[in-house]
């Protein structure tokens, strides 16, 4: 078992560093808010606050931050202080650009790197369910997958370094243009007087069935526990959404692809981090908008 140092403990990372610690993996973490560390105490998670000593004292180096110039600002200090016996794991939503371009400045000191960001929010990080698309190659992917498989449920390799943000930018597209279509199809079966609940049992079981219904219904009390049932406090912000729509966005006009649902879900987003709702999970786009 190799031990990991973990960067960045916020509502994603605290749940996957503990879930590390609670089976045997030797974790120290570095977060920039000490108060995370009093709520980890409990979880034999060692606190580290100079990096230099992080990566002295850990094989595997994982970071999950808020966004590319925050990632690339680490992992230049990480690459800095690492040799060839190193791995650094960025776990964070970024640009495709900056996770290639850091990755390429790590693998010139012949250092290994995979990009994994994941999918199944705060709820999968804390109980070990999340997905993670990595990107990377294959012999670095397999000596390191049994840490996917106890921060998650899933891991697939979706190609060289770079891949799994591409993955993660699609995913999230689809992730947000369908929750705008549930909330429409709700909101239409509730003005035309239909039982909710009914309409879930017929969505969850028919052609209309998406991860969004079945896993993170939008409406207080139907569907599985989600965020809707805690008036949208939790989860996914909406304004981690907004962010990870404008990624898409920008690899969608690098690429030359039309992404015109994709423009109007990241216009609608943005209107509610606008109206205050950043804070809120992204769901709650079927009652704010």
């Amino acid at each position: 078992m190799h031990k990991v140092g973990f960067i960045g403990l916020g509502n994603m990372g605290k749940g996957m560093a503990q879930n590390l610690s609670k089976n045997n993996i030797l974790v120290t973490g570095f977060d920039v808010d000490k108060t995370v560390f009093e709520y980890l105490k409990h979880n034999k998670i060692k606190q580290e606050n100079n990096l230099e000593t992080l990566v002295k004292n850990n094989e595997v180096l994982i970071t999950m931050l808020p966004d590319g110039p925050i990632v690339k600002k680490v992992w230049e200090q990480l690459i800095n202080y690492s040799d060839q016996d190193k791995i650094l794991i960025d776990c964070s939503t970024i640009d495709v650009e900056t996770s290639l371009e850091v990755q390429k400045l790590a693998k010139i000191k012949g250092i290994k790197t995979l990009d994994a960001p994941v999918s199944g929010g705060v709820m999968g990080a804390d109980s070990g369910t999340l997905t993670f698309m990595v990107g990377g190659d294959f012999d670095t992917y397999s000596s390191y997958k049994y840490l996917f498989d106890i921060m998650g449920k899933n891991s697939i390799l979706c190609g060289e370094i770079g891949a799994g943000q591409s993955a993660k930018i699609c995913n999230n597209m689809l992730l947000a243009s369908t929750m705008i279509a549930v909330g429409e199809s709700f909101n239409l079966a509730k003005n035309l007087g239909l039982n909710l609940e009914k309409l879930y049992e017929v969505l969850s079981t028919s052609s209309g069935s998406c991860w969004a219904i079945n896993n993170y219904c939008p409406y207080k009390g139907i569907g599985p526990d989600s965020p809707a049932d805690k008036n949208y406090n939790g989860g996914f912000a909406t304004s981690l959404m907004k962010k990870d729509l404008s990624l898409a966005i920008a690899a969608a006009k690098s690429s030359g692809t039309k992404v015109n649902y994709g423009l109007q879900s990241q216009k609608s987003y943005a209107k509610l981090v606008d109206d205050g709702h950043g804070e809120l999970d992204f769901s709650c786009v079927v009652e704010k908008l």
